[in-house]
């Protein structure tokens, strides 16, 4: 039953991640946190997302400026250490609370996105990136910190995309060493990525099938409605559950 889910939560992030280019993290880790631990699920999930980005980052090379993403990068390789320090010294209930928050507050950004009208300067990016490095390092999720910002760059909606991906890809790839070198990805941990790869595969595929037929702004807002509902489950369970 647990391979059932798991092979599901799989196949249906890297669906969205797909179609979207980004909430892999943000479904997955919520749904498999009620079944595996936080040390076991990051650095599992760490190796499907670079997976799934480095594809991605393939198939748009040529449609965005990687320069643009350096000051992102930079921030993140500083913040990610600390990210991970964060996930090694902190109970699972701190994690899932300090979780739930962000997927509550980044959902009810972005259900508002078009309200925001302003830009912010290029050296935020740095700034950015770094909060995105502490999050990517604790949960992997860079994600939120870096949609807020290029959001706000008035790119076009291909290079974003791009832009994206590309960020996911180089942290994820980081997020793994640093795994690597303090012993959290083990051998179980590579088996099981090895074994639900195709599932991942068959997900992302599905979602790039999806993009093209399905309501783009309706599918969102459906989505964002679903982080926020998993946000605050994350946040109360602890108070149920009667353990971390």
């Amino acid at each position: 039953m647990e391979k059932l889910m798991l092979g599901t939560v799989i196949f249906l992030s890297s669906m969205l991640q797909g179609t979207f280019g980004f909430a892999f993290m943000l479904i997955a880790l919520p749904l498999l946190s009620f079944f595996l631990t936080m040390k076991v699920a990051v650095p599992l999930l760490s190796l499907f997302l670079g997976l799934i980005a480095g594809i991605l980052t393939f198939q748009l090379r040529g449609e965005f400026h990687y320069k643009n993403t350096m000051p992102l990068i930079i921030g993140a390789v500083l913040g990610i250490p600390i990210g991970i320090f964060f996930l090694l010294a902190s109970d699972e209930s701190l994690i899932k609370f300090t979780l739930g928050i962000v997927l509550i507050g980044y959902s009810a950004y972005c259900m508002l996105l078009k309200m925001v009208t302003w830009r912010l300067p290029g050296w935020t990016g740095y700034i950015f990136g770094f909060l995105a490095g502490s999050l990517g390092g604790a949960f992997n999720i860079t994600g939120p910190p870096v949609v807020f910002y290029l959001s706000t760059q008035n790119r076009s909606k291909i290079n974003t995309f791009g832009s994206l991906n590309f960020f996911f890809f180089v942290t994820s790839i980081l997020v793994v060493l640093f795994h690597v070198a303090i012993g959290n990805i083990t051998k179980d941990i590579t088996v099981t990525f090895l074994e639900f790869t195709p599932a991942m595969i068959i997900g992302m595929l599905s979602g790039r099938y999806l993009f093209k037929r399905l309501s783009e702004d309706r599918y969102r807002r459906g989505l964002y409605v679903l982080l926020m509902a998993m946000g605050t489950i994350l946040i109360v369970q602890p108070l149920f559950s009667g353990k971390p």
